[in-house]
């Protein structure tokens, strides 16, 4: 590029790009400024950074008055530093930007590499809900698992931390609404049952989870839910769809309904364990509820009351 005034005017109009951000660049930095607990020094970095439209208008004036004088190598140079750190801005939000795109593309790659070495039955029971996954990948066919349970028997009951053994997965892949609707599920119910034919059982760990335990209540049932007739009340409880704004409360008429059982979502405290309603399970308790007696001795249950109350 010949040294010219004009070709100057030029690089000066391209290092002047690096300005456009900056008020959202300012905001930032006040932001993180005024943080919380921040310190002077903490903060310092922020508050040279906020400078730096001054610092290259200064570069600027310093590289005419180089001009003028004749040495326009100083001038080019002065005036090429925002040049510079737009190209080096370019670079890193180029990088930013490839990193989650890349994170993306290597859905189930990582996953594979956990499970399949210590448990490939388990890897073809994940991957069959790869769109369930974050990120998501292509979902390998029903019937692949299915038979990978028929040949390898023997792993039904090899977990694979933090995954977990081979009929929590399955059960996870359902996603079940709490309605007790089953859904377009038919085929990975299958996965399920085929498990526990060979089987399979929930590790001690995952036996007190209560939401695992329902899951497998609600396949071993059959015919249709009737839970609304049984007790209105936990009907109530598992299809409530919260606001954000209103809190539970009970209905004079729901009061004598507080301890009675139904036969696939158990009593109301039961129901609203299962689905972690803070305000629902702090009315009952306040109200009367109570487990059943069958409820008192299920170890889900009592782990879920238990952490309930701690919080």
């Amino acid at each position: 590029m010949p040294l010219t005034r004009s070709n100057l005017i030029i690089l000066q109009i391209v290092g002047a790009l690096a300005l456009l951000p900056y008020p959202a660049i300012l905001v930032a930095n006040v932001m993180s400024i005024a943080a919380p607990r921040q310190s002077f020094l903490g903060a310092l970095p922020f508050l040279v950074l906020s400078l730096y439209p001054v610092v290259f208008i200064a570069l600027d004036v310093f590289a005419w008055r180089a001009m003028a004088r004749g040495d326009a190598h100083l001038a080019f140079g002065l005036s090429g530093l925002p040049v510079l750190v737009c190209l080096a801005a370019v670079g890193l939000f180029a990088v930013e930007l490839a990193r989650p795109s890349a994170f993306l593309a290597s859905g189930g790659k990582e996953d594979r590499k956990k499970i399949e070495p210590v448990n490939p039955l388990l890897w073809a029971i994940y991957s069959t809900r790869g769109d369930l996954h974050f990120p998501q990948f292509p979902s390998t066919p029903v019937d692949q698992a299915l038979k990978a349970i028929a040949e390898k028997p023997a792993q039904v009951n090899i977990p694979v931390p933090p995954y977990g053994t081979p009929l929590k997965v399955a059960l996870e892949n359902l996603t079940l609404r709490y309605d007790g609707s089953l859904g377009d599920h038919q085929e990975l119910i299958a996965i399920v049952r085929a498990l526990i034919a060979q089987g399979a059982k929930l590790a001690e760990n995952e036996r007190v989870d209560l939401r695992l335990q329902w899951f497998l209540r609600r396949l071993s049932q059959q015919g249709p839910v009737t839970t609304e007739s049984e007790n209105p009340l936990v009907w109530t409880i598992v299809t409530r769809e919260p606001d954000g704004l209103s809190l539970f409360k009970l209905k004079k008429v729901e009061i004598p309904l507080l301890n009675t059982p139904t036969v696939l979502h158990g009593t109301p405290l039961y129901a609203a364990l299962l689905i972690q309603g803070p305000d629902v399970i702090r009315e009952l308790i306040e109200t009367g509820a109570k487990l059943s007696s069958t409820e008192e001795n299920d170890p889900a249950a009592i782990a879920a009351l238990a952490q309930a109350r701690n919080h």
